[in-house]
């Protein structure tokens, strides 16, 4: 039976699931037509997007006011788009501001369009009055974190399922790196620590200081630490700059395959809050978390309904990752725990048994996310 199956992605990491989607659709169905819209990624798969995803892949306030006329034209049109050639599913990816708006016009003009929304967005956090409105609008929501279909339940929302997390995907697809040690000339005696500041300037500019001074600490009490460093590109430049003083002579990694092999081969981790937290977990490396976000991270920490902000420690329902957040995000307090998981075997053990659970928590029944993602979105024909 041919399908038509329409897929909108708004922004680089939506392309990537939407090009991954699209290739597991064909595959349960091979005459499936796929429209919408996309990147390169999903453009390479085949899709003729209605126009350039790059028009929509806006940011913040100031991308988006004064932008704001082209992106309601764009709405129109992948509003129109589905009206008219009316698929048999919608699966809208992430990009809530635009999305969800386009989901609410469509099902106010046809209401039997089955629509998911692909990337559930975090009601677990905060507003979690978000889920009962999207139950107006999509028809079930398909989730990367394991207790998102509970939460949804819990406050009226869609359906939603759990598919699966595409970074356990990227991980064990990365061929191995046995000479990670000789390409980056470590020593038989040297401790490898990550160190992960972040991926945004203003991450950076907080947290280089404090990282800096626990590696100061560390490295009066431990003989030969030695700090790696993964870089993402387009903060490279100003990472190494920032901590070309500290000590330990550190090691910068610059591609993902270099990254996981140092994730592998570290002692333990000293990291921001954020998706690098789930890389860590997936290697199962003992990690430190810390993070300030002034004014405004107070006031989330204090109305967000979930004991951590560290979706490890969430999904595992443990401190398997001690978070130093706000004030605490301070080298006097974090470099004591850095230090006993460095150099206690048994609290460094403690921590890897605890992590050993993140893998198979994220992967369900064995299946790869975009497949199951795809077998769900065939099912609503």
């Amino acid at each position: 039976m041919s399908a038509h199956i329409m897929i909108i992605a708004g922004e680089t990491s939506g392309d990537a699931l939407g090009a991954d989607l699209m290739q597991a659709l064909r595959q349960e169905n091979s005459d499936a037509m796929i429209t919408g819209i996309g990147g390169p990624k999903m453009t390479a798969m085949g899709l003729a997007s209605i126009f350039p995803m790059s028009e929509i892949a806006v940011m913040g306030l100031k991308e988006i006011l004064p932008r704001l006329p082209q992106l309601f034209k764009r709405v129109d049109e992948a509003v129109q788009h589905a009206l008219a050639s009316e698929p048999d599913v919608m699966v809208l990816i992430d990009s809530p501001e635009f999305n969800h708006r386009v989901a609410k016009r469509v099902k106010a003009k046809r209401p039997e369009a089955k629509i998911i929304c692909y990337v559930a967005p975090h009601v677990w956090a905060w507003r979690r009055g978000r889920a009962r409105k999207m139950r107006k609008y999509f028809d079930a929501v398909m989730a990367f974190l394991p207790f998102e279909p509970d939460v949804f339940d819990a406050n009226q929302g869609p359906p939603c399922h759990f598919v699966g997390h595409p970074i356990v995907d990227r991980l064990e697809g990365l061929e191995p790196l046995p000479h990670f040690a000789k390409k980056y000339r470590l020593k038989a005696g040297d401790v490898p620590l990550a160190v992960l500041p972040g991926s945004r300037i203003s991450e950076v500019n907080e947290l280089v200081p404090v990282f800096g001074h626990v590696l100061r600490y560390l490295d009066g009490r431990i003989d030969n630490l030695r700090p790696i460093i993964p870089l993402v590109p387009h903060m490279a430049d100003l990472v190494r700059e920032k901590t070309a003083h500290w000590p330990g002579k550190p090691i910068y990694v610059e591609n993902e395959a270099d990254k996981f092999a140092a994730f592998s081969g570290a002692r333990a981790a000293l990291a921001s809050s954020g998706t690098a937290t789930m890389e860590l977990a997936l290697a199962g490396l003992p990690t430190v978390v810390a993070y300030n976000m002034g004014l405004m991270g107070d006031l989330l920490v204090r109305i967000m309904p979930v004991p951590s902000v560290v979706l490890v420690n969430l999904i595992l329902d443990a401190p398997a990752m001690p978070e130093f957040l706000q004030d605490r995000c301070d080298a006097k307090e974090i470099a004591p725990t850095m230090l006993r998981i460095l150099e206690d075997d048994a609290v460094n053990a403690h921590y890897r048994n605890m992590l050993s659970g993140f893998r198979p928590a994220m992967r369900s029944e064995g299946a790869k996310p975009a497949n199951r993602a795809a077998a769900f979105t065939l099912s609503l024909i």
